[in-house]
């Protein structure tokens, strides 16, 4: 009702964090000032949600009004830039190295080594740097830094197949290859076709081709994944598998990947039943 007064409770703590609050509720009011419907029940409300006095909830209305945010206003802080971050792999997430290899830049720029000059080249200290690693990077991106691909794979949300026996089931998929090869003068990035035994993450059989993979590559890498011989070209892996999956143009990852079957297949592979007859 328009006359009345919503109580406030001052017992109970924010229902919603006030960052988030404030953006939202914001927003909201304007909504309703814009329409001429704004109360003070409304901003009572706001107060009494993300756990603000009422002179806050009208103080965030007038900012927005004058300055258009509805947030915070944001502090100048270090972040990590694609370049910072380029700097850290570089150095395995030695954050100390990094730390001083950007001092040693801006005490050559300023031809001087006062902290001075450093601050204002944006140099952080070592504890800043730390800090936003960790604000700034999720933890698979923190495990690259010094494990690479396969450390960051740990920490990323997969399924992982059953525990099987070699040839229960293969994926196959193509790679570009980012290396530049000379062929009859000119430079080109070769594919890769291979087929990978999942239990094992042996590559059963593999071709490289110049060009984008079609029906020849396929064929010649699937005739030697079914070839085995013991002291020959072909090696001990390989065989016929029971299952076998192409991503079907997608990409895939190295990783395993689930055990499909019938009830659950997997939407990134199509997976197929050899026969043996």
């Amino acid at each position: 009702m328009r006359g009345s007064r919503m109580p406030e409770d001052h017992g109970l703590g924010p229902v919603v964090p006030p960052v988030l609050a404030r953006r939202q509720a914001v927003s909201r009011l304007l909504v309703l000032e814009a329409r001429g419907e704004l109360r003070t029940d409304h901003a009572r409300l706001v107060a009494a949600g993300a756990g603000v006095s009422l002179r806050t909830v009208w103080r965030w209305l007038a900012t927005a009004r004058e300055e258009g945010r509805t947030g915070a206003r944001e502090r100048a802080r270090f972040t990590i830039t694609p370049e910072v971050h380029a700097r850290l792999a570089r150095w395995c997430g030695n954050a100390a190295a990094v730390q001083r290899e950007l001092l040693a830049e801006a005490d050559a720029a300023a031809g001087t080594e006062t902290d001075a000059a450093r601050r204002l080249a944006g140099v952080p200290s070592l504890a800043t740097l730390h800090r936003t690693v960790r604000r700034d990077l999720n933890p698979g991106q923190r495990a690259a830094l010094s494990g690479g691909e396969r450390a960051r794979r740990r920490s990323d949300v997969h399924l992982r197949r059953p525990q099987t026996w070699r040839n229960a089931c293969w994926d196959g998929d193509h790679k570009h290859v980012p290396v530049e090869v000379d062929l009859d003068g000119e430079l080109v990035f070769p594919w890769v076709t291979w087929f990978i035994d999942c239990t094992t993450n042996a590559i059963t059989g593999a071709a490289v081709t110049p060009h984008q993979p079609s029906r020849d590559a396929i064929l010649a890498a699937l005739r030697i994944a079914l070839s085995r011989d013991g002291d020959g070209p072909y090696g001990p892996i390989g065989g016929l598998p029971r299952w076998y999956g192409s991503t079907a143009g997608r990409t895939s990852s190295p990783a395993p990947s689930p055990q499909p079957s019938r009830r659950s297949p997997s939407r990134s592979t199509r997976w197929r039943p050899t026969s043996r007859t």
